[in-house]
């Protein structure tokens, strides 16, 4: 809707242009005639007067209809998922999640870990316990769900990850495991060498000091069956013939250093 002095000034700046327009200008001998300079002012200001106007004012005039401002907030994305906070299924019931609350909240509670981050885990099973029992509605079940398939996927390709990494790991593992069963073949191989060679020299000095050459003979048959044995029989035999080789070294020494 037009102002009421909008059509006033405009009928008024006309009715000027129009007496501009025929205004004469009196010359010598009564005679008049038109003033051209006047006539063109009066072209401009009828001009003004039918368009200008309406143009100038209509800011003021035709002002559209202020529509009330809304403040417009845009929910914060709220990845909250309070299956996996309580460590459940999604298809877990509400006593299940109760359950699961009063477990893991006994073991979060300030009181027990007054830790920062075992107080900001406690506040997360209380919301989620809220959620699930439909005491907190601040998020929809659509928005759950899909936090939940989100931390889920996550989840997923963590464990694939470390799956990944568990094998790499269980790969190095089975090689160490087999040089180490290398490395036990050897040494019971050496293990068994040498208890024979003790249980030969022990077996056959003893046998000789109690049997003389027969002795000797049957001693170091004895000796190597029972150099291996890990009770007291087969450490006196092994600690015989740990003697009689020191001797035979000493003397294989002196012979080497005589020659």
């Amino acid at each position: 809707t037009k102002l009421a002095p909008i059509p006033l000034l405009r009928n008024a700046v006309s009715q000027v242009a129009m007496v501009i327009a025929t205004g004469l200008k009196t010359q010598s001998g009564g005679r008049r005639r038109p003033n051209v300079a006047f006539g063109l002012v009066a072209l401009m200001l009828w001009s003004v007067a039918r368009c200008g106007v309406d143009l100038v004012f209509s800011g003021v005039s035709r002002q559209p209809p202020r529509v009330p401002e809304v403040a417009l907030h845009a929910a914060s994305s709220d990845t909250f998922d309070p299956w996996t906070v309580l460590k459940i299924s999604p298809d877990a019931g509400v006593e299940e999640a109760k359950k699961a609350y009063r477990k893991l909240a006994a073991k979060y509670h300030p009181d027990v870990d007054p830790s920062p981050k075992a107080y900001e885990m406690f506040q997360k099973l209380v919301r989620a316990n809220a959620v699930i029992t439909g005491e907190d509605k601040g998020l929809d079940a659509t928005t759950l769900l899909n936090n939940a398939a989100n931390n889920l996927r996550d989840n997923i390709e963590y464990q694939k990850e470390r799956i990944e990494k568990l094998k790499k790991e269980a790969a190095a593992e089975e090689q160490r495991v087999q040089e180490m069963q290398e490395q036990q073949k050897k040494v019971e191989e050496k293990r068994d060498q040498v208890s024979g060679e003790l249980g030969l020299l022990g077996g056959s000095v003893l046998g000789l000091i109690a049997g003389g050459p027969t002795g000797l003979i049957l001693g170091a048959i004895a000796g190597i069956a029972l150099g291996k044995r890990t009770d007291s029989v087969g450490k006196v035999i092994r600690g015989a013939g740990t003697v009689v080789k020191g001797v035979f070294d000493a003397v294989q020494k002196a012979a080497g250093k005589s020659q």
